[in-house]
């Protein structure tokens, strides 16, 4: 099996290289790794369809001669030592796609596939978009707003009447058309680059009931970060163009005011990265539902909602990108990730917005410390 994919990988060697003047994208690939072509080849093909594979250089060193500017290099099993790596960060068009290696491989690679395309979003459309669903759920009198994860108690929403305010959910809450209809949502985020915009059969799944609930659901609009436009795109059916709602990622971390500027905050985990912010610009008082925390016998990250999710398809993502796991929530410090984004970062966030008006009541109970003393309702 190695032996035909070095045969391979000389055979497209060869024929790319003719093409060498003319290719937009090169992979510096060492010939000891080239058994993995074929999986670099499935998964460019996904993200950069538009680039034929042919025409694609395959190289197994890169020097200055190589970097034109605009060029764009992908890069798989090369030492971090090695000369790519200084390039790159001169260049700027180097990326790094080793998902053995590498947790970031899956944004990588959209980056690389906007920077190819020459994507970057029409932002000022995004935003009047965005300022006129702003304006009329405001304009609704209600200053209320629900915002749904998905974790175990996200099923239990189907008890309770939501019309009193605001409601916006997100991601994987789409496989549940039953729930999804009784919520009746304003408005869905998603914002993960591998589980809800790469190439693996998780994120096809989710994409393709994202699609079928808002073909069923007239007013729902969909908002996500303006990096994965490219993406997004590219599924979503042309005649829902007009209820995408992309948004840049700013530097700032004030959830409360950073949509002023019509950006999210540099935070992780849609709680922080989408649903406060976007809560926060519609509504003072911010209630929340489906947000456990991570109970002790909790595998991964967190348990989720079973109806609300797609348990089943899980093991392709952590087959295509064992290092996220690896760096997020290693065998010896499972809470990593927990800590980084619901710990003193999620405190915070809540403090700052409280300081000025907010009001945030988690509506169940939950296991993110954080939220478990914000919690003013038992249900």
């Amino acid at each position: 099996m190695k032996q035909l994919a070095r045969m391979a990988f000389r055979g497209v060697q060869q024929v790319t290289t003719l093409g060498r003047d003319a290719s937009a994208v090169t992979l510096h690939m060492p010939p000891a790794e080239a058994h993995y072509l074929p999986e670099v080849r499935r998964r460019f093909e996904f993200f950069m369809p538009e680039v034929p594979w042919s025409t694609v250089r395959i190289m197994p060193s890169l020097g200055w001669q190589d970097l034109r500017p605009s060029t764009t290099v992908l890069t798989f099993g090369v030492d971090k030592g090695q000369s790519s790596e200084v390039l790159g960060k001169l260049h700027g068009g180097v990326f790094d796609i080793d998902w053995r290696t590498n947790p970031q491989d899956g944004w990588n690679w959209i980056d690389a596939a906007s920077r190819v395309a020459g994507h970057a979003g029409d932002l000022h459309a995004a935003r009047l978009r965005y300022e006129d669903v702003r304006a009329s759920l405001r304009s609704r009198g209600q200053d209320k707003v629900y915002l749904f994860g998905t974790g175990p108690s996200l099923e239990r929403a189907a008890t309770r009447d939501w019309n009193d305010g605001i409601r916006i959910v997100c991601n994987t809450i789409v496989r549940d058309q039953a729930l999804w209809h009784h919520i009746d949502p304003d408005l869905l985020v998603a914002g993960d680059g591998i589980y809800h915009f790469g190439f693996t059969e998780f994120a096809h799944a989710f994409r393709a009931d994202l699609v079928a609930r808002l073909q069923e659901s007239p007013t729902p609009f969909f908002v996500y970060p303006a990096q994965f436009d490219i993406v997004v795109r590219r599924f979503m059916p042309v005649d829902l163009h007009h209820r995408l709602i992309p948004i840049p990622v700013g530097l700032g971390t004030d959830v409360q005011h950073c949509l002023r500027r019509f950006e999210l905050p540099a935070l992780g985990n849609v709680l922080n990265l989408l649903l406060l912010p976007i809560g926060c610009d519609v509504a003072r008082q911010v209630g929340l539902w489906g947000f456990d925390g991570r109970a002790p016998a909790d595998q991964l990250f967190w348990a989720n909602s079973p109806k609300q999710s797609y348990a089943e398809l899980l093991p392709t993502l952590q087959c295509a990108h064992p290092a996220f796991f690896d760096h997020h929530v290693p065998k010896n410090d499972p809470e990593k990730y927990l800590r980084s984004v619901h710990g003193d970062v999620l405190e915070n966030c809540l403090r700052q917005a409280e300081a000025e008006g907010w009001k945030f009541n988690m509506l169940h109970k939950s296991w993110t410390p954080s939220l478990a003393t914000r919690q003013l309702e038992t249900a």
